[in-house]
């Protein structure tokens, strides 16, 4: 393997290892239904937590084994954001698809990294096979500070109020993030 290709393959590693430390520890219910009140109250278009490890192996999976390994596109993309499973799940999708991944990486050359992406998508853009590789890079780490982001808003609103055992509630309309930001509070 070319050291980009061990340089690639070891910071994509990175990247779905956070991830996955991301969520670990959140109860399979929330995993697959919970999201910020903010989205829950108002029309933001926020996945679940296992939808978006599903999306991430997706779309990473399409980027680097579909458009420069050639394996068939199998991918249903809107799926991706209402599926549901299981911290293992998620692991071990991450797992196949590094190792897919690395047997494509050992196998590729500097031409094949040079030469134009034949899916249409990215041939469109004028993209080569290497401009794909490094899409999925920063798309993965751009969901890992999604799901960085997702697990402060959990263990935020899943933390026990004071005056009861459960979740903090919010008056409605009432922005958490910023009004902690700003040293409002609401009593």
């Amino acid at each position: 393997m070319s050291a980009l290709g061990d340089a690639f393959e070891s910071h994509l590693r990175q990247i779905l290892d956070d991830f996955l430390t991301a969520i670990r520890g959140i109860p399979a219910d929330d995993l697959n239904t919970w999201k910020p009140s903010m989205a829950v109250a108002g029309d933001q278009e926020i996945t679940t937590f296992a939808a978006m490890g599903v999306h991430v192996a997706g779309a990473g999976e399409y980027m680097t084994l579909t458009a420069v390994g050639g394996a068939p596109d199998t991918r249903d993309r809107e799926a991706e954001f209402v599926a549901t499973a299981t911290y293992d799940e998620i692991a071990a999708r991450f797992d196949t698809w590094l190792r897919q991944l690395h047997d494509l990486l050992a196998r590729t050359t500097e031409e094949q990294l040079a030469a134009p992406c034949v899916t249409r998508r990215f041939a469109e853009r004028g993209w080569t096979n290497a401009q794909a590789l490094l899409h999925a890079l920063d798309h993965s780490a751009l969901h890992l500070g999604h799901a960085q982001i997702q697990r402060q808003l959990w263990e935020y609103e899943r933390q026990p109020s004071p005056s009861h055992d459960g979740p903090v509630k919010m008056p409605k309309g009432t922005n958490r993030i910023t009004d902690k930001a700003a040293g409002r509070t609401n009593a």
